[in-house]
């Protein structure tokens, strides 16, 4: 790995570090690992751009846990028990040309509806087919049906049947004299 000299001092090499830092999001607690290099000459500690990238990464990942939303491997593995690749998903879910590789590598949270519409269609299969028909991208495979149970809907004519029950009491009877 080719070694930084530290912008502080310009006398020290930069080596990355780890370490885990408590984080809040809507009120959870909760901790995610911090990157950051730090210069064996002058202690300085600092983020350049891949650290900043990494540590936005692991919050987002916090954030989707918290709000209850897929993980960036869950993503990825719903597209791949699919057969897609991530162009084709975009086709088949909207949401841009990149957005899967942002949702996957936790880049970006993806919204609610599109969260509900990837749980939908893992969880009832023609809505996944229709979907793809619609996006005009083929299965590369057979789309499993395991969870889901057939019902027959076929019309059957059922005669309806009011009943009417009424009750009569001679004690609730009042008689007026005649």
């Amino acid at each position: 790995m080719k070694q930084r000299m530290c912008p502080i001092c310009e006398a020290g090499q930069l080596h990355t570090q780890t370490e885990w830092i408590d984080v809040e999001h809507l009120g959870q607690q909760g901790r995610i690992e911090s990157h950051f290099a730090e210069c064996d000459a002058c202690g300085s500690e600092q983020a350049g751009a891949t650290e900043a990238r990494l540590n936005k990464r692991a919050m987002i990942a916090f954030k989707k846990q918290v709000q209850g939303l897929l993980t960036g491997k869950q993503v990825r593995d719903l597209r791949k028990a699919w057969g897609l690749s991530q162009e084709e998903a975009a086709k088949v879910f909207g949401g841009g040309p990149v957005a899967f590789s942002k949702y996957e590598s936790d880049d970006v949270m993806q919204s609610d509806a599109m969260d509900k519409l990837l749980r939908m269609a893992d969880e009832v299969p023609i809505a996944l087919e229709r979907l793809m028909a619609k996006a005009g991208v083929q299965p590369k495979h057979t789309i499993r049906w395991d969870n889901v149970a057939v019902v027959n809907f076929t019309k059957q004519k059922t005669k309806l049947r009011t009943v009417i029950r009424t009750s009569h009491s001679i004690e609730n009877e009042a008689s007026y004299g005649g």
